[in-house]
């Protein structure tokens, strides 16, 4: 009678690959989950950064639209009244100095409204005196209006004022005589320091960052700040890919 050989270890042996085979799935989809579900968050949160981003963009846009608005209106009133005083032989500058602080307090975001003659030199506003004298001669925007016959407002990238002693972002607007010809130009700065207040309004978080940039890519203010790196400095052309 032949006798038949037990090997009582291979259930055992089988059971343990069984188990450790699911284990090993179970462990993957686990994984697999996992991913998926950081990569769910991570969509999320992209969105609602975009959004958010979105959000704080109009309304930035809206503000600044609305302040710039009523500065061109200003302008314009002034390079009228300057215009009707050189058609009356001469510029009352007392009267118009006067002038020139009632629509600078109208419009708080302005540093001041000033006035330079067809020379370039600066005969009117906040900090001229006879003894405190600029030019701006030597301006991109002065020799451009110069030369443009038209009203079209030029806006400056940030600069430092020589009249202010900050940097500021001007509006500028030409005025002419009675017969058409150059007679000077005004400007309506706005510091630096107020685009980096407007910005300090808006929370993005503790690690959001508003940036305002100029047409050619130069900073003109930054939130957080960040005055002793380059990327904080103003006029910085360096931008992420």
């Amino acid at each position: 009678m032949s006798g038949i050989a037990l090997n009582p270890g291979a259930p055992s042996r089988a059971l343990r690959l069984r188990l450790i085979g699911a284990l090993v799935v179970f462990n993957v989809l686990v994984l697999a989950l996992s991913v998926h579900s950081v990569l769910q968050s991570r969509t999320q949160h992209e969105l609602e950064a975009e959004s958010m981003t979105q959000n704080v963009a109009i309304a930035l846009e809206q503000t600044l639209s609305n302040s710039i608005g009523k500065i061109e209106f200003a302008l314009r009133v002034v390079a009228d009244e300057l215009e009707r005083d050189l058609a009356d032989g001469r510029i009352d500058v007392p009267q118009m100095n006067r002038m020139l602080e009632r629509h600078a307090d109208r419009l708080p975001e302005l540093e001041s409204f000033r006035v330079a003659d067809a020379e370039g030199v600066v005969i009117l506003g906040r900090g001229v005196s006879d003894t405190v004298r600029a030019s701006w001669s030597d301006r991109d925007y002065f020799a451009w209006h110069r030369e443009q016959a038209g009203d079209a407002i030029r806006v400056t990238n940030p600069i430092l004022g020589r009249v202010a002693q900050k940097y500021i972002v001007a509006f500028t607007l030409r005025y002419n005589h009675p017969d058409g010809r150059f007679a000077g130009v005004i400007a309506a700065p706005i510091t630096v320091d107020h685009f980096s207040e407007v910005l300090g309004r808006y929370d993005l978080g503790t690690y959001g960052t508003l940036i305002l940039r100029d047409a050619e890519l130069g900073l003109i203010a930054r939130q957080p700040p960040i005055p002793d790196k380059p990327a904080g400095q103003i006029g910085n052309r360096g931008v992420s890919p």
